[in-house]
C-alpha cells in the first residue's frame, strides 16, 4: 500500500510542479507530456524506495 500511495503523491507533486514550472517559463501547460514524465519519475521512485528498504532490512539467518 505504501508504494501505491508513494506512486500517488510523486505523481501529484510532479503534476504541480510542472504547471508552476511552464507558469514561470511562460510556456503553455501540456498536461500530456507532464502526466508521461510524471508517471515516469514516480515509477522510478517507488522501485528505487522498493530496492533501498529491501536492501536495508536486516538478514534473519
Amino acid at each position: 500500500m505504501k508504494y501505491i500511495t508513494l506512486f500517488f503523491w510523486t505523481f501529484i507533486l510532479g503534476e504541480v510542479l510542472g504547471y508552476i514550472a511552464s507558469a514561470l517559463a511562460a510556456v503553455s501547460y501540456d498536461a500530456t507530456a507532464v502526466s508521461l514524465f510524471s508517471a515516469v519519475i514516480a515509477s522510478i521512485a517507488a522501485i528505487g524506495e522498493f530496492a533501498i528498504s529491501k536492501s536495508a532490512t536486516p538478514n534473519a539467518h
